[in-house]
């Protein structure tokens, strides 16, 4: 009982700290997105998974199996109109998206946007 909880706590945290990393890449380092965006195989079946991490996304409307977003022409925020930024990103929806991304060289491993941090101060050493 207590790891099933564990569990679900670290899922909603890792997502959280997804949607997190979205917004801020969106917002503070467009290029990087435009360039990931780019990479990326496939396309939207609009079936809403990108919609309902953590929370349910207020203008995902369901019609049974299928779903629509009210604002996907109009008003869509980066973050979802360059939904998924990465294979991170897939594994938010559990791979339920139908955009995938080459992995060319699989020694490589997988490449990852990531959020970089600056330091202030003297660096010891």
């Amino acid at each position: 009982m207590f790891a099933n909880r564990f569990l679900r706590v670290f899922q909603i945290a890792s997502r959280l700290k997804g949607k997190v990393r979205r917004f801020l890449l969106c917002l503070f380092f467009p290029s990087r997105v435009q360039e990931s965006v780019r990479k990326r195989e496939g396309e939207c079946d609009q079936c809403g998974a990108c919609c309902k991490i953590v929370l349910s996304c207020p203008f995902l409307v369901e019609y049974g199996s299928h779903t629509e977003c009210r604002i996907y022409n109009t008003f869509r925020p980066m973050a979802c109109r360059s939904f998924p930024l990465d294979q991170r990103d897939l594994d938010d929806v559990n791979r339920q998206c139908t955009y995938s991304f080459p992995n060319k060289n699989p020694a490589e491993g997988r490449e990852q946007l990531i959020v970089p941090v600056w330091r202030t101060g003297k660096t010891e050493g």
